[in-house]
């Protein structure tokens, strides 16, 4: 598990406003990093599956045109 410091910190790097921690207490700022964490995770993950899928797709569509059937010499014979 990583500490909150740690998740605030890599959110940052990755461009995601971060609420500034608060001198008072840490407790609400915990949650929402910890929220935006979880969301960044997810969305991530969800790109991560995109992606992959598109790949599989277009690897897919690259076998199928490779190994369809044999072209027609196209003649205009009169």
């Amino acid at each position: 598990m990583l500490a909150t410091a740690h998740k605030a910190h890599l959110l940052r790097c990755n461009g995601v406003a971060v609420p500034e921690l608060p001198e008072d207490g840490s407790g609400r700022w915990q949650e929402a990093v910890d929220a935006l964490f979880e969301q960044y995770v997810a969305q991530r993950a969800a790109r991560s599956l995109q992606e992959a899928e598109e790949a599989r797709e277009l690897e897919l569509l690259s076998r199928l045109a490779a190994t369809s059937y044999p072209r027609r010499r196209i003649t205009n014979y009169a």
